[in-house]
């Protein structure tokens, strides 16, 4: 009954408890982030964890960030294989007449799907990204009814998408948490993206043009992601950056300039890296317990953690991190391997809460006494026929 309940406590806190770590925002006194930017979130990129949010739930329009969701589908259609990168697309008139940024696609271009994805990600074109949407669901209104899927399966709770490429129409909204949330999926899930988005110039029809993120030149960790700039609702940017095995996701929205937001998004970055660190408290399958088990063969059993834990913390709280075992009442077996005889939980004041299972890390099974009982009963025999064999030498003698 009790190792149910374990069970039991253990699926809930893997599902509940995860969204809300990955929420968490340190409660403790950090050094003063002051920025201009309307909003703003930085994440952990390995944990999800939110270190700095102001205004989270701002709702704006997300201008050229929604080419971030165009992106992201895409590369779940390579992965799912789809599509290739060298597959061909032919350009509709549709795409060839959009406006704004564009790497001037003409009508019946046939061109390779990395190219597309390449102009996109470097240089914001607003005929690539409705080129990949007519390619992968045959119309723009379809793969939007996909990217409105997406968002829902990732848990944005706040956007709405209504085109592939973020020109302006009616009912298109989104907020700075839910912008970090689409970039740390879209980093985790599709790594191989960012030597796109990283592209220091992209070339098409002789056509140069430079990448539009101006933080790729202004600090050495930053490989991508995306501008975007609406006059409604100011400058947004939607970041990453990594420093040695460190990992940040950032986004600033509505700043009032773009020097601004570039100023608010380098100090983001500056203060994640100097004042956070990611640390691996305990590995999958790593014994961090071990228990006897009476009656038990073999008598004592180590638990092993069932998935990995990795946190972020706060630097001068890194030595401090308030973990703690509970463990089963008792431990009777047979015990199959894989049992939840426990969890290990991270708890404490200004920590997020999280805890993984603690398993059985081999089978044991219930002693047995046969053996010994044959060990004793030939103790007994042994000793019974020396004292015989002494008694005959005895009376010969």
């Amino acid at each position: 009954m009790i190792r149910k309940l374990f069970a039991v406590l253990g699926i809930f806190l893997v599902v509940g408890l995860w969204p809300r770590l990955a929420s968490h925002v340190w409660s403790q006194a950090r050094p003063a982030l002051t920025l201009q930017s309307q909003s703003a979130v930085l994440m952990d990129g390995v944990t999800g964890q939110i270190i700095f949010e102001k205004n989270p739930g701002k709702r704006f329009i997300p201008a050229s960030l929604v080419k971030m969701m165009t992106l992201f589908l895409a590369f779940d259609a390579i992965k799912r294989g789809d599509v290739t990168f060298d597959e061909e697309v032919l350009v509709s008139k549709r795409a060839w007449k959009m406006g704004g940024s564009q790497m001037f696609l003409e009508v019946g271009d046939k061109v390779k799907f990395v190219e597309l994805i390449k102009g996109t990600a470097a240089i914001s074109a607003n005929d690539a990204a409705l080129a990949i949407a007519e390619f992968l669901t045959g119309s723009e209104e379809v793969f939007v009814h996909h990217m409105n899927e997406k968002a829902r399966s990732l848990g944005l709770k706040c956007t709405h998408f209504t085109t592939p490429h973020g020109l302006p129409r009616k009912g298109q909204e989104t907020c700075a948490r839910d912008m970090a949330a689409l970039g740390f999926h879209y980093v985790k899930e599709h790594p191989e993206s960012l030597q796109f988005h990283t592209l220091p110039t992209f070339t098409y029809r002789g056509i140069k043009q430079k990448n539009w993120n101006p933080l790729l030149n202004r600090h050495k960790g930053v490989d991508g992601l995306k501008t975007g700039y609406l006059r409604k609702s100011g400058y947004h940017i939607l970041f990453s950056a990594k420093e040695d095995t460190r990992r940040l996701v950032g986004v600033v929205m509505g700043g009032e300039t773009a020097e601004n937001r570039n100023r608010d998004a380098l100090k983001l970055i500056g203060y994640g890296f100097k004042n956070f660190s990611t640390l691996t408290l305990v590995r999958e399958g790593e014994v961090v317990e071990k228990v006897e088990v009476p009656n038990g063969d073999p008598p004592e059993l180590g638990l092993s953690a069932a998935e990995t834990l990795t946190v972020t913390v706060p630097k001068d709280l890194a030595k401090s991190i308030p973990l703690k075992k509970e463990l089963s009442e008792s431990f009777d077996p047979p015990i199959a391997q894989g049992t939840v005889l426990g969890r290990l939980v991270l708890e404490g004041e200004g920590f997020p809460r999280r805890a993984i299972d603690l398993l059985a890390s081999k089978e044991v099974e219930v002693k047995s006494y046969a053996t010994y009982y044959a060990v004793g009963l030939a103790v007994v025999v042994g000793l019974l026929g020396f004292g015989v064999w002494r008694r005959r030498n005895v009376k010969k003698k």
